[in-house]
């Protein structure tokens, strides 16, 4: 299955060097996937969480359209 994502947040700072990005897909069986990656000069990390649609509604968590 290949995700279609979005990106949500993309951020780079000159003084560290580091780039945080955050992007977001829609799973086939509901709900979204989050996707955090870390960049450093030395150094990546990435960061997956799933939340089921059963979380987000009735909230005021809003999933950006894409």
């Amino acid at each position: 299955m290949k995700l279609d994502y979005v990106t949500v947040e993309d951020s780079y700072d000159d003084t560290t060097q580091i780039r945080t990005m955050t992007e977001q897909a829609k799973l086939e069986a509901g709900g979204l996937l989050l996707r955090t990656t870390v960049y450093t000069p030395h150094h990546i990390s990435l960061s997956v969480c799933v939340v089921p649609f059963e979380e987000i509604r009735g909230t005021k968590f809003d999933p950006v359209k894409g």
